[in-house]
């Protein structure tokens, strides 16, 4: 629920000269941090903070308090007390309104029978748009791997300026903020990130020169600005049921060997859970074959095992690479929710086709942007088995030559009302996938086609574009 801050607006002159009482130092009092606001809307911010030890008693009330002067306290009439609740552990709430042209300081507090404590000072300046500017966030340098059960809370930054291997358990809670440079982070062996952000409360994994989040953490002023590629990936080779919820993933995909990603699956990786994440601002290489934003490849192959829902990607090159049996759940989406007009450069879903899984079916239905295929998807030939099923109103394009599409008597491919079967190079069927603007245009016998193993012959259809049969 969100509470008012209406009461901070006041006339300057109340505000001027306001002193804290001097309070004697409590015994056995909790020990509380404060939460880096997090900003919802141009007037609203997730604020709390989290009760590492409740002391000698009982935490029996916890919030924050709030202000236009530093270090607000509780026995200050001028500041506002916010409480969220009691007992150890993380809180927050929304707050609002957050005013322009006023900084407000920000600190959490806990109770017990002993006494008051507070956590540190923090501050917010709103700004339209953007995420406003917050200050007074801790530094932890990330510089060991992670061996042993690990958690990452949000009255911090965390800062990885080198590749860190996790091998054990690492939870973020919400709120938690992760810049890099020039880094990655790998989950390895038997390692395990629990990142679960919440709705109101992202998790946020982003560049060093990312000021927007927290602050001007790489201490250079207005020196730098955050580009793509400051740094690496996200590495997933081992564990199992990794989480990212509501993770934003910005401005990574340096090269990697090759590799321009934000996301990198590897053989041992592809158990996860990617659930209302963004994945924004990647660098690519056009010429690199394994530049995507998410690279899934041939090992998202299961829907059941890589779950991936809910989740935005724009100001990309490529979104998202993976295996031509794995369903793609539609709730996925391919643009700027802010902007719908920015998408991705190359704007498809990018498909490749190592395994033949018998008797697997396969459903294409996104129609927002379009499926591209770089082989021929022939299902193990005359004798495949399986089911392909392509939705309606959904753009199939195909790269090459002997890219195509076929089907047998065991091998069942199903066309959907108003899908089309294209060149790489037909922007009138689902916008410019090969992002070339007019450069190419799309000419009979950009692909192969469509065969047909019952008869011996291709299928031709009002519906198939450009093919050579």
């Amino acid at each position: 629920m969100k509470k008012t801050l209406n009461a901070l607006v006041i006339a300057t002159t109340l505000l001027v000269g306001c002193k804290k009482k001097d309070q004697p130092e409590p015994v056995l009092i909790p020990t509380v941090t404060t939460l880096a606001p997090a900003k919802i809307n141009d007037t609203t911010y997730t604020c709390g903070g989290n009760v590492t030890d409740k002391g000698h008693t009982e935490v029996i009330e916890r919030g924050v308090v709030v202000s236009l002067n530093p270090d607000p306290a509780l026995d200050d009439a001028n500041d506002i007390k916010v409480a969220m609740g009691s007992g150890s552990g993380a809180f927050s709430s929304n707050l609002d309104p957050f005013y322009q042209g006023y900084t407000y300081h920000i600190r959490a507090y806990a109770r017990n029978n002993d006494g008051v404590a507070y956590g540190e000072n923090v501050t917010v300046t709103p700004t339209s748009g953007g995420t406003g500017t917050v200050t007074g966030c801790p530094i932890v340098n990330v510089t060991g791997n992670i061996t042993t059960p690990t958690t990452w809370t949000a009255d911090k930054i965390y800062v990885l300026q080198s590749n860190i291997q996790v091998s054990s358990v690492l939870t973020i809670v919400p709120g938690t903020i992760v810049k890099m440079k020039n880094a990655r982070l790998d989950v390895i062996s038997s390692g395990k990130v629990l990142a679960n952000g919440t709705a109101s409360s992202h998790i946020t994994f982003t560049s060093f020169a990312d000021d927007s989040y927290c602050g001007d953490t790489n201490g250079d002023g207005t020196a730098t600005t955050p580009q793509k590629g400051d740094w690496i990936s996200l590495y997933l080779n081992g564990g199992t049921n990794n989480t990212f919820s509501y993770c934003d993933i910005l401005y990574a995909g340096q090269n990697d060997g090759g590799y321009y990603n934000a996301v990198l699956i590897s053989v041992a990786g592809p158990s996860f859970t990617f659930d209302h994440c963004t994945m924004a601002h990647t660098l690519s290489n056009s010429s690199s074959s394994s530049a995507f934003a998410f690279h899934g490849g041939s090992y998202m192959a299961d829907p059941t095992i890589s779950v991936f829902t809910n989740n935005v990607f724009y100001d990309n090159d490529r979104p998202i690479y993976l295996n031509s049996y794995y369903t793609l759940n539609a709730n996925n989406s391919f643009h700027n929710p802010g902007n719908p007009s920015q998408g991705n450069t190359r704007n498809g879903i990018f498909l490749t086709h190592y395994s033949n899984p018998a008797n697997a079916t396969v459903s294409w239905n996104i129609s927002e942007v379009p499926y591209v295929m770089d082989v021929n998807f022939n299902g193990g030939g005359s004798g495949g088995t399986g089911t392909v099923n392509i939705g309606n109103n959904v753009v199939v394009k195909f790269t090459s030559t002997s890219a195509g599409i076929a089907k047998a008597s065991s091998r069942i491919v199903n066309i959907g009302a108003g899908a089309v079967l294209t060149s790489y190079k037909d922007d009138a069927h689902g916008g410019d996938t090969n992002g070339d603007g007019s450069a190419s245009s799309p000419a009979t016998g950009d692909w192969d086609g469509f065969w047909n193993y019952i008869s011996g012959s291709y299928v031709a259809g009002s519906y198939i574009f450009y093919a050579a049969h």
